[in-house]
């Protein structure tokens, strides 16, 4: 500048404490009008962001899978979402418990267990599914109604059987007619001490017959391996949409839960089931197909299929 042009030699006045001028700067911040924000720095380690236990929201499958299948319903075709696949998508996420049994909340039975959350919880809060009373005293007469099923009776569509004790020859009966009935589309025989004899018999008639559309055994006396049977024998199964067999006097083995998981990928009909899962693995590879299923039922009521 001007002393170099000039050749002035020019030596500093004054000497200046660094450290006093950083103290009075520190102090003089922190007298200013910002000073109440002034926070000390204190080195952290790196880290995820604190979040509140109360704020927490466990992740779950059906998160991501709500998104996509309302997104893929919305470009089929053009078609619009309306109320009825709404509500489908909310069955499929576990509002109506797909893989549990009469429990809403919860997705296997007895309720003790924690069930899967729908993340459209009130998509069907004004739907409230009654639950199977076990201790109600039904009054139908097997005669008579098996005579209805043996003649192919129109006008019996529900043949419900809960809580009628039957003999191995009674259940055996029932199991033969309905091979070949074409009116009935709900059987429940819920605590009727269905044992693993008669599997043979659900079998042959799950194989034979096209027009039963659910079929409750829950609350029987039916061993593991004598449900994976029942569940594999669905593989060429059509029109069977409910199948419900939780809350069995034997309960099932991993191995077993494992095999009817592996049994429900070859069927495409099936839209509800119930079982009380110990496996999470097996239980969520079932909820796989079931959600499947599901989409292919919207897709065919849309004509998209």
């Amino acid at each position: 500048g001007i002393n170099a042009e000039y050749g002035i030699d020019k030596k500093g006045q004054n000497t200046i404490d660094k450290a006093a001028l950083s103290k009075w700067m520190e102090e003089a911040a922190i007298a200013s009008q910002i000073g109440q924000d002034y926070v000390p720095y204190v080195k952290e380690t790196r880290g995820s962001k604190f979040v509140k236990a109360e704020e927490k929201k466990e992740k779950t499958i059906y998160d991501d899978e709500f998104e996509k299948l309302l997104m893929e319903a919305e470009k089929q075709g053009g078609a619009s979402v309306d109320d009825e696949d709404i509500d489908a998508l909310a069955e499929i996420l576990g509002a109506s418990s797909l893989l549990g049994s009469v429990d809403i909340s919860s997705c296997s039975r007895p309720g003790k267990e924690t069930g899967l959350k729908s993340p459209i919880a009130d998509a069907r809060a004004e739907k409230v599914q009654a639950e199977v009373d076990m201790t109600e005293t039904n009054d139908i007469e097997i005669e008579e109604a098996l005579g209805q099923i043996k003649n192919n009776d129109a006008s019996l569509a529900t043949c419900c059987f809960n809580n009628v004790q039957m003999d191995a020859e009674t259940v055996d009966s029932i199991t033969s007619a309905m091979v070949r009935n074409t009116s009935v589309t709900k059987l429940e025989m819920c605590n009727c001490g269905v044992t693993d004899s008669a599997i043979e018999g659900f079998i042959t008639l799950l194989q034979s017959n096209t027009t039963l559309q659910s079929l409750s055994l829950e609350t029987n006396k039916i061993a593991g391996k004598f449900l994976v049977k029942l569940v594999q024998s669905l593989d060429t199964n059509e029109t069977l949409k409910e199948l419900r067999i939780a809350n069995q006097y034997y309960s099932t083995g991993v191995g077993d839960e494992m095999a009817i998981a592996k049994a429900l990928e070859k069927n495409t009909s099936l839209c509800k089931f119930s079982l009380n899962w110990k496996n999470g693995g097996s239980r969520n590879t079932a909820d796989r197909f079931i959600m499947r299923n599901n989409d292919i039922a919207r897709k065919k009521r849309q004509g998209l299929a």
